[in-house]
Parts: structure tokens; sequence; C-alpha cells
């Protein structure tokens, strides 16, 4: 068959002229180009889906930060501390689980900052405090930070010459060693800009921290804490000294932080206390006197008459 020789349709029914031919091949052309294309357009989706895989593993990240496991609760027995021959704590058993808002409430003297020193390695103590499992009593307060135990104190301890987003992005940088830890570190990271928004600082990034009213020096602390990646927040009075408006934001900051975290609050604003707290240990002369909701610790005779009642 020579090139002018008509060939027949694979139908067999009529042959093809050149012109069905040349058809055919342009319109098989095209669909080589339209199969190019979509391998093409795949390929691109494929590499956008793992950049939005990287971008969401990133993302994921700073939610873990932000976040712990069922199984991360603070476990205390036989609690003992001694001060020259003064029992401040008194072989204190508590137990504290996973997305509890626990209040320590009691009289001046009954512990409860006590506790708090020693959970944190301030000061010495006999007994058994584990936080996901790991011992703290014993190791250097440095070492229990690392093992995500943050505290704050009455008064805010934050750099007053550093703006608020470079207290954030040491307190972030202090898992780094050595040099590392003072280093630049530039555009602050999407963990310190979640963190601002959560605590209410993006407005003041860069004021300077001594510079902030009381509520949002105790905010940026609150914050330092959980770029560090704290899971069990020891706040001690983290209101006292505060606006009404304050006291109500840092209430809601903290009912939030609580949700995927441990965080116990020592505190004397029974008015607070009722409004957040999701259970309530009572301390009286280093031991628990009652523990539970805040309907049982207020219907409780013992506690009305010793503490809020303000009798002996």
């Amino acid at each position: 068959m020579n090139a002018t020789t008509p060939v027949e349709s694979c139908s067999g029914s009529a042959p093809a002229s050149q012109e069905d031919l040349a058809q055919l091949r342009a319109e098989m052309a095209q669909m080589r180009e339209e199969a190019k294309r979509m391998r093409d357009e795949a390929e691109q989706m494929k590499a956008e889906i793992a950049q939005d895989r990287i971008a969401m593993s990133d993302q994921l990240s700073v939610l873990d930060d932000r976040g712990g496991q069922w199984s991360d609760y603070l476990e205390i027995q036989g609690l003992h501390v001694e001060f020259d021959g003064f029992v401040a704590v008194d072989n204190l058993n508590l137990t504290v689980e996973h997305g509890d808002l626990r209040f320590l409430i009691g009289p001046n003297g009954a512990g409860k900052t006590t506790i708090i020193d020693a959970i944190t390695g301030l000061v010495s103590a006999s007994g058994s405090a584990t936080f996901r499992g790991e011992q703290l009593l014993g190791k250097k307060p440095n070492d229990i930070v690392k093992l995500g135990v943050g505290r704050t104190f009455q008064t805010a301890s934050v750099v007053e010459e550093l703006s608020v987003v470079e207290n954030l992005q040491l307190a972030e940088g202090f898992r780094r060693k050595g040099r590392e830890l003072f280093r630049t570190t530039g555009a602050a990271s999407q963990n310190v800009t979640y963190m601002m928004d959560v605590c209410s600082l993006t407005d003041d990034a860069d004021k300077r921290a001594g510079i902030l009213p009381h509520g949002k020096k105790q905010w940026l602390e609150i914050g330092m804490l959980l770029v560090q990646d704290a899971h069990l927040l020891l706040l001690d009075e983290p209101v006292a000294g505060m606006t009404p408006a304050e006291r109500l934001q840092t209430g809601e900051l903290l009912k939030r932080c609580s949700k995927n975290r441990t965080v116990i609050i020592v505190e004397h604003d029974m008015d607070f206390m009722r409004q957040f707290a999701d259970s309530v240990t009572v301390l009286n002369q280093g031991t628990v006197l009652a523990e539970g909701s805040v309907e049982d610790i207020q219907n409780n005779e013992e506690v009305v008459r010793i503490y809020l009642g303000g009798g002996e």
C-alpha cells in the first residue's frame, strides 16, 4: 500500500482518507499533550500536598507543644517539708489530673506555696512528687523546668529591659545550650506569635516589659511558661493586685490553658476561685483538710469553720 492508497477503517466499513488520518493524528497529539498537562498538574499537586503536609506538621508541632496527654498528671505521696523543726507540709498526698484547673486554698501558713516550692526544687522535701512518671524531688530547678514544669511567683519575674517578644523568645530558647541561649533569634516563631495572641499581648509585642501594667506582666510570665513547653503550671496568686477586668481575662486564659494541661493555682481570692476552679484542695497546717468541687468545699462545715468562715 503506497502513501496515496486509502485504508480501511478499523470497523472495515469505509476507507479513511488522508484528511481523516491527519485529523486522527492531530487528535492523538492533542490527547498526548492533554495527558502530559495532567501529569504535570498531578506532580504539581503532589508537591503542593507535600508542602502542605510540612506546614501542617509545623502547626501540629506547635499544637503539641501547647497540649499534653491524659497521662500528664501530678502525683504527690507523703510529701514532707520541715524548717528547723517546724513542719510546713506534713506527709501530704495530692493527685491533680490532666485537664484539671485545681485551686489550693487555705489560711496563711497552711503550706500552699511550700508545696509548689518543693515540687519545683526550691526547698528540700521527702516523699514523692512525680509528673509524667518522672520524680521531681531531688532534682535541680532547671532540670525540673526541662521536664515540663513551670511556675510563676506573686511578683512577675520578667526581664523588664527586654520587649514582650524578646522575653518570650528568651523563654523559648531556654532549651538551647551554652551561647545559643542568648543568640539573636530574629523574627518571632509561630509558637511565640501564637502565645502572644493567647495571652492578649500581640499589640504589646515591641513594648518593654517594664512599662506593662501589672496584669499584662503576669500574662507575659504565663506566656513564657507556655513557650517553654510547660505542661504542669504552678501559679502563685496570679490575680493578686489585678483589676476586675484583668482578673476576668486571666481566669479565661487559665481556663483555656487547663484544657490540655495540668494547672494548679494558689489563691486567696475566693470570688476568683468560685468563678473558675474545676476542683479545690483546702489545706490547713500542712495537710489536706478537704477536697472536691467548689460546691463541695462551700458546703463543708469544717472548711467554713476554719477558713471560709474565718473561725479557728
